[in-house]
């Protein structure tokens, strides 16, 4: 990662090779920035990422920083920053959507009339609906099959 800089200064951030490229258009670069022993000439720095602050990804997200001069390196942390109401519910809405589809996956009754067509869900009931209590237990994989399509399509 690298910064354009003025003195201790950062001007831009992140700075790419290729706005190296624009802002110095008379002057033949390697391909690969990294092969330029010293960026200083151009007024770039390399910038090193620090390690991540904890936080709690259901009411905060990270930012990139700015990078700071620290003798000799300059090194940049991203900021945490808490998430509005929106991007709460939004956070919630996902991650409850992903615990329905992973508790889906994981019911092999479901997914298997699911998976199935019309003809075999047909066949399927009659082979295992003999009862009340066989009834209710196959209207209750049904209402879990439909939960999940009603989720889908409601969305």
């Amino acid at each position: 990662m690298y910064a354009k800089i003025s003195g201790t200064t950062v001007t831009q951030f992140p700075y790419t090779f290729r706005d190296l490229r624009q802002d110095f258009p008379n002057v033949s670069f390697p391909k690969d920035v990294a092969s330029i022993s010293d960026l200083s000439a151009w007024n770039v720095a390399e910038v090193e990422q620090q390690a991540d602050p904890t936080f709690d990804p259901a009411t905060e997200y990270l930012v990139q920083g700015v990078p700071i001069y620290g003798e000799p390196l300059w090194t940049v942390t991203r900021v945490v920053t808490a998430m509005t109401q929106g991007e709460k519910d939004a956070y919630a809405a996902k991650t409850d959507r992903a615990a329905d589809l992973a508790a889906i996956k994981a019911d092999a009754e479901v997914l298997q009339l699911l998976k199935a067509r019309p003809g075999a869900i047909d066949t399927y009931i009659e082979n295992n609906v003999t009862n009340l209590a066989e009834a209710k237990t196959v209207l209750k994989i049904l209402a879990r099959a439909s939960a999940v399509l009603a989720q889908t399509l409601l969305r």
